[in-house]
């Protein structure tokens, strides 16, 4: 081969086939760089067999090598180098090429330019894709995976009714022996996002439980955790309170075998708020919220990393402050006074320990902080304490003092202060 290369290496004529045989040189030479590991060496042998054939004028020549190429770029990370070899493996083959290698270059392409954020244009080449492996025959196989990601880059784009549809022709061709299971999960997975999109929760739900139930069985079981989570706010937002509740339940034991507090303490979170939907479920409900405060602090205690400390002060804030929520929502639905006054009570108590820990993480917990400080303050007004109500709504303004008005959180937590003190003032009027 590199006898055939020095014989035609000076060559600068038009014999297309001596040029067609120093372009076969330079791709067995290719072959034998790739078997021996020498990757990149391989793709510049690939590349100058390609551009060899195309200064031939034989550009069709040049689509498998250009194929080739693409694969190794983007084996080594040279995603650039990838998607020029295939733009330009497509342009080369024009009505040349097969239709399933037009499939398989199209579908490529998508992945890359998709991996890029380039969902519109990877849709177009999914789509097309698709096209041509159904022409060539492949429907089942490789038209289901070009479906499959065509319906994700949809699904990006917010076009959730397309995606849905494409997802849901997908799913019956698709297998765990052709494509993995992994295929099958992830679509069962954007079906369920596109149908919660689409307010069909209990379709969503059963995509999510179905795409868990093969999670379960995986090695790793962060999918599976995620899944459980998923189907129960689907099944929550249903109206299927107690399956949503076993949902999380098994969702929260999950996050626990995997050390995952947050997710335990969101899934006891939202127990906590379905339990109170429930007859005779207040009791259950703090119970709940209080155990997901005593997980975030046992491990803010155990906590080592900084970053982690920071994230589960911020995850105690928020449970505080759902805690102090509940119990507010338990003091309207009681009919009597004393326990009315008992549960504001708690619930203040609650609201204000949200805003010690988001006080203790500065600028960064801001919007939290003056969001419970401000539920704080109506707390007070509705125990009768206006003085009180009004230096809360007063420290709010101090802690947007100078913010910038393009912040539509501070405007708005701005407005409700200012309304507070109004509010207030006219209370103590009525009391004197």
């Amino acid at each position: 081969m590199r006898e055939v290369l020095a014989l035609v290496g000076g060559y600068a004529g038009d014999d297309v086939r001596l040029v067609s045989r120093g372009a076969e040189a330079q791709a067995m030479l290719a072959e034998l760089a790739a078997l021996a590991g020498e990757l990149e060496t391989a793709a510049e042998l690939f590349g100058r067999a390609a551009e060899a054939f195309v200064r031939a004028e034989l550009p069709w020549f040049a689509v498998e090598y250009e194929a080739r190429l693409a694969g190794l770029a983007h084996h080594l990370g040279d995603i650039a180098g990838a998607e020029r070899a295939l733009r330009a493996a497509l342009e080369h083959g024009g009505p040349h090429l097969e239709a399933v290698g037009r499939a398989q270059l199209h579908l490529q392409l998508a992945e890359v330019v998709g991996g890029r954020g380039l969902s519109e244009e990877a849709a177009e080449h999914a789509l097309e894709a698709a096209h041509w492996a159904d022409e060539a025959g492949e429907g089942p196989t490789l038209g289901a995976w070009a479906r499959h990601q065509l319906g994700g880059f949809l699904l990006r784009q917010g076009r959730c009714a397309e995606a849905a549809e494409v997802l849901e022709s997908a799913l019956p061709d698709l297998s765990a022996e052709t494509h993995g299971d992994g295929a099958v999960v992830q679509t069962q997975w954007w079906l369920g996002d596109c149908l919660s999109e689409l307010g069909e929760h209990r379709a969503a739900a059963e995509r999510r439980l179905q795409a868990a139930e093969i999670a379960r069985h995986w090695p790793e079981q962060h999918d599976h955790a995620t899944l459980a989570h998923l189907a129960a706010e689907s099944l929550g937002h249903a109206g299927l309170h107690a399956d949503a509740d076993q949902a999380y339940a098994r969702a929260g034991e999950l996050w626990r075998t995997l050390g995952n507090v947050h997710g335990l303490v969101r899934s006891l979170r939202a127990r906590a708020w379905l339990a109170l939907r429930t007859e005779d479920g207040t009791d259950a409900a703090r119970e709940l919220m209080a155990g997901a405060v005593r997980e975030c602090a046992a491990a803010l205690d155990a906590a080592a990393d900084e970053e982690m400390q920071e994230r589960l002060v911020a995850e105690l804030g928020h449970t505080h402050r759902q805690f102090g929520d509940l119990l507010a929502r338990t003091a309207a639905e009681d009919d009597e006074d004393d326990s009315i006054r008992a549960a504001l009570e708690e619930a203040l108590a609650q609201m204000t320990a949200a805003v010690t820990v988001f006080a203790a993480l500065g600028d960064d917990a801001l919007h939290g902080r003056t969001g419970a400080e401000l539920a704080a303050g109506w707390l007070e007004a509705d125990l009768s304490r206006p003085a009180a109500a009004a230096v809360r709504a007063r420290a709010v303004l101090a802690a947007y003092d100078g913010a910038g008005h393009e912040d539509e959180t501070a405007r708005g937590r701005r407005a409700e202060a200012e309304q507070m003190l109004k509010v207030v003032a006219e209370q103590k009027d009525q009391e004197d």
